[in-house]
């Protein structure tokens, strides 16, 4: 997936993959992750409504947005003006709260210190499966050992899509050596997600793991 993909996704404004609510198998599962107060990791966060919830649960939250429009829509919605600073990284920080968004590439951030937990909507999911094992390594490099976190993914038949978003099944996930892997909920979600279901998709399952960080990224 090419930078300037994800940016013709919002330039276009094909956004379908945006919930105007929070999340339920968030709202169901998150605590049973067993942590509170925890620095949270947002991934190709887009604007999602999670992060708020998260923040409002008393976690730290640091999302990461490549597109610039996605992290302005945030806190215009939130109606709040964000302070921005600049990170040594090259990523611009706009906080406010307990609430960080940055804009840049996730493939280059490099946290002053690794994240307690994460959170994974449709970060997973937008990529192809040839990015995916490089994306779960770089995401359990910057999670610390014994770091938590909550995985939803979408499966849905092969030949009725292309993606994004990709079906992302149980045995791709148990092949990577960096999570310890464990089934939350499981669902069939087509009737919420109306423009893939006009798309032509006959089923869409969505699935919420929990991921424990287990080995360290060769």
């Amino acid at each position: 997936m090419e930078p300037q993909f994800w940016h013709d996704i919002w330039t276009e404004r094909k956004i379908g993959f945006h919930r105007s609510d929070m999340h339920p198998m968030l709202q169901n599962h998150w605590h049973s992750l067993g942590r509170e107060g925890l620095d949270v990791l947002v991934p190709l966060s887009g604007k999602t409504l999670d992060m708020r919830w998260l923040a409002s649960e008393g976690h730290q939250v640091t999302g990461i947005e490549l597109d610039q429009r996605a992290v302005d829509e945030f806190f215009e919605e939130w109606q709040c003006q964000p302070a921005v600073d600049a990170r040594v990284d090259g990523l611009a920080d706009h906080h406010s709260g307990n609430i960080h968004l940055l804009v840049g590439d996730f493939f280059g951030f490099q946290p002053e210190a690794r994240f307690e937990a994460f959170y994974d909507r449709a970060a997973l999911i937008a990529m192809p499966e040839a990015m995916r094992p490089d994306y779960l390594r770089k995401l359990a490099s910057v999670v610390v050992e014994g770091g938590v976190g909550m995985l939803i993914t979408f499966e849905y038949p092969d030949h009725e899509m292309d993606g994004p978003p990709f079906p992302v099944r149980r045995p791709e996930l148990d092949a990577q050596n960096w999570f310890r892997v464990e089934q939350l909920e499981r669902q069939e979600v087509i009737g919420y997600y109306s423009h893939l279901q006009e798309a032509g998709l006959t089923s869409l399952v969505e699935t919420a793991y929990r991921l424990e960080r287990t080995a360290e990224p060769a």
